[in-house]
């Protein structure tokens, strides 16, 4: 019999203990004000390395990593190798209007991810990785003191994936991949409108409630290249298709006067009251090609492209005027002096830097939400193991103050943990 290390248990204890912990918060992972619309804020496909590279993961392949961005690469898992990876991301965001500004800050569990061969052709993963939060609270006031008119907007929530991926190897170039995913979480909207010194106007609100639970699939594909002198060249692909989400949401928009008065009874007049299941929700068609090019092992460079199709996709039951195709580029690079060196640690850090553009899938007051940043990273062997710990920096902007906008300032910090071990291997001595 096998031999259950530490690790093993411990990756054990992390399937009982860590998703209970993700969804036990009570925060969600932002606290964007643009997380207002659609679905919220938009998580990234890389992990790991990838997001010190500036998220490259569609062309890029690796033994020790875990790379859920494109299922392809599953198979370059080594045969005997079991890996688990879990990180924790903290953002802290500076805000500013044409008129206000302010600070928030976010530390959140990022995600806990599982792979291992099956055949020497045919490996897996799985896992669990966020796909979307909201997480806001705007305050405002407008008119004199006589004709205050004040505006609460409220949100919060997550959508979250739990994945099954599996990748075949055919021949020596080719691998295909396909994680096959389940979307679930719910997420809530609430706006309140109300005049304090004006005892004849009416309060306004209106509850936007989502729960959603569906399946989906994303493919992809690899082709790597090794020469002779050990340097190799990946060209990576992904494709997802549109996909219909099951889904029950509820709208309820309603005026009352004296709301939440205890001395004068309420009049409610209720607006607009919608329910509906199964339908009214959908993602958008996406694809994305990469490439990397390493040499000797010490030298990493790529690149990659994502575009989605958002234009036209339903949200609460009709096609959302907000939504746009969203596109990023990304490209980044790594230096190992020497991964095999056995006379100095530091021979063996990975080190990286990277960068991404992105069209966001928001237009708001005619004008789309853009991005930009800067990323940086390094890879600290554990001890003489493959396990790692990943440190990844990323310093941007998102979104401007013209036309009536906010623009976000924000720097992150991401720590991931690679675990690997030895499994399928049964030693001649215990």
């Amino acid at each position: 019999m096998l031999k259950i290390n530490k690790l093993k248990f411990f990756a054990i204890i992390c399937i009982l203990i860590v998703p209970v912990v993700m969804f036990g918060q009570n925060s969600s992972s932002t606290s964007s004000p643009y997380s207002r619309f659609g679905f919220g804020t938009m998580s990234g496909s890389s992990f790991g390395k990838g997001d010190g590279m500036g998220g490259i993961g569609i062309g890029t392949r690796n033994s020790f990593q875990i790379n859920s961005a494109n299922p392809a690469s599953y198979t370059s898992i080594d045969s005997l190798t079991f890996l688990v990876q879990f990180g924790l991301d903290s953002r802290f965001t500076y805000s500013q209007s044409a008129t206000t500004n302010n600070t928030r800050n976010n530390v959140n569990f990022n995600h806990l991810t599982f792979a291992m061969p099956f055949t020497k052709l045919w490996a897996g993963s799985f896992g669990i990785t966020p796909y979307a939060s909201k997480g806001y609270n705007i305050i405002s006031s407008e008119g004199t003191a006589d004709l205050m008119v004040n505006s609460t907007f409220s949100g919060a929530g997550t959508l979250t994936k739990f994945y099954f991926g599996n990748a075949i190897k055919l021949g020596k170039h080719l691998s295909l991949g396909m994680n096959t995913w389940f979307l679930f979480g719910k997420i809530t909207d609430n706006t309140y409108i109300y005049s304090p010194n004006d005892s004849y106007a009416y309060d306004y609100l209106k509850d936007n409630s989502l729960s959603a639970h569906g399946f989906g699939i994303s493919s992809g594909l690899q082709y790597q290249v090794v020469t002779k002198n050990n340097n190799s060249f990946t060209f990576g692909a992904t494709f997802d298709p549109k996909i219909n989400i099951s889904s029950n949401y509820i709208i309820q928009e309603e005026r009352a006067l004296f709301r939440g008065s205890s001395s004068i009874a309420e009049i409610v007049d209720t607006i607009q009251h919608v329910e509906s299941s199964n339908k009214g929700l959908q993602l958008p068609m996406s694809y994305g090609v990469g490439f990397s090019y390493s040499i000797k092992s010490k030298i990493t460079f790529g690149a990659d492209a994502l575009y989605q199709k958002w234009k036209g996709c339903d949200f609460l039951g009709k096609p959302a005027t907000y939504l746009t195709n969203s596109s990023k580029y990304s490209a980044g690079f790594e230096y190992i002096p020497n991964e095999y060196s056995i006379r100095s640690y530091w021979d063996r850090v990975q080190y990286r830097l990277g960068a991404f553009i992105e069209n966001s899938y928001l237009t708001l007051n005619g004008s789309q939400i853009k991005g930009v940043a800067a990323t940086f990273g390094i890879g600290l062997p554990m001890g003489r193991s493959r396990s790692s710990l990943n440190i990844s920096g990323e310093i941007g902007k998102l979104g401007t103050t013209e036309n009536n906008l906010i623009k976000e300032t924000y720097g992150k910090i991401t720590v991931h943990f690679m675990l690997h071990d030895r499994w399928f291997f049964k030693a001649k001595f215990d």
